[in-house]
């Protein structure tokens, strides 16, 4: 017997970003004051947040509480979780390696 997959719920990357930003910026003040740096991973649904000092820690948190979830994550007073940046030294011409 094959198992249904209809009911499980659909999930939008979009909508947990702008309930957990919005959630964000309501406790925003009070974490940042003591907090600024570590990472936090927030339950949308319920508004619970989970703090650790990396992202790990956070959702290892977040998933002891909701274990089914997915979270919005975000680095304590930054913009975002992750950023990627990079240099690259230019290669001398004629070299390949």
């Amino acid at each position: 017997m094959r198992k249904q997959f209809a009911s499980l719920p659909t999930i939008y990357p979009a909508e947990i970003a702008q309930k957990g930003i919005k959630i964000y910026q309501r406790i925003n003040k009070r974490v940042e004051k003591e907090h600024l740096g570590n990472f936090i991973a927030i339950e949308v649904e319920s508004g619970r947040y989970f703090l650790g000092q990396t992202q790990v820690e956070a959702i290892e948190k977040a998933k002891k509480h909701f274990p089914d979830k997915i979270f919005y994550l975000m680095k304590v007073g930054f913009p975002a979780a992750v950023t990627f940046s990079g240099y690259q030294r230019p290669l001398p011409y004629g070299n390949i390696l």
